[in-house]
């Protein structure tokens, strides 16, 4: 029997490129220290996810696309993420959209990047590239750098840190912005 060489080339060149294709997740990929290997245990799409403690709401997140990965508990977003963060009282107090997203199953921190806005509800806004939301303290953080605006003042820097409101921030580098007093009425 004769077999082309040539064909038996295409084919293994073929089933080499499938293989690849099909290869699991790099954890690195997802957030994770560990550098293993993993496939989701499960997948969803255009969902809805609840973050609440001690039977409070403390977050709805909303995403096009999200795996979650038991041995990491670990949920993945690579779909678009927004979140709206409550006060005590169950109040809408800002909003939140990124690009993509991870939630630590354990601790209900929320890492997210990308295109990253917050809004809060009395009209201030952040942007940056990078931000985590840490549940137990209710505040979010970044290394990153920043661009903070509030009515016609800005303020650019490096490392932020605030409560969901934004009411109580700090920036930890390289401040500088545009603060316009407000103007008093004429007498």
């Amino acid at each position: 029997m004769f077999i082309n060489s040539r064909f038996d080339f295409r084919y293994i060149l073929v089933v080499v490129l499938f293989a690849i294709s099909c290869s699991p997740l790099d954890q690195e990929e997802i957030g994770s220290e560990n550098h293993q290997q993993s496939y989701p245990d499960q997948e969803a799409w255009d969902t809805v996810l609840y973050l609440s403690k001690e039977g409070r709401q403390e977050a709805t997140i909303r995403t096009g696309h999200r795996l979650f990965f038991l041995e990491f508990n670990m949920t993945v977003m690579d779909d678009g993420v927004q979140v709206t963060f409550f006060d005590k009282n169950g109040q809408s107090v800002s909003t939140l959209e990124s690009d993509h997203g991870t939630i630590n199953g354990l601790t209900n921190d929320l890492k997210v990047w990308g295109n990253v806005l917050v809004r809060s509800k009395d009209g201030k806004s952040l942007e940056t590239d990078s931000l985590k939301w840490f549940s137990a303290r209710n505040l979010i953080q970044t290394d990153a750098t920043v661009y903070l605006t509030d009515g016609g003042d800005s303020i650019r820097g490096e490392g932020f840190e605030a409560d969901p409101t934004i009411r109580n921030w700090s920036i930890q580098r390289q401040i500088r912005g545009e603060i316009r007093p407000n103007e008093l009425p004429e007498r």
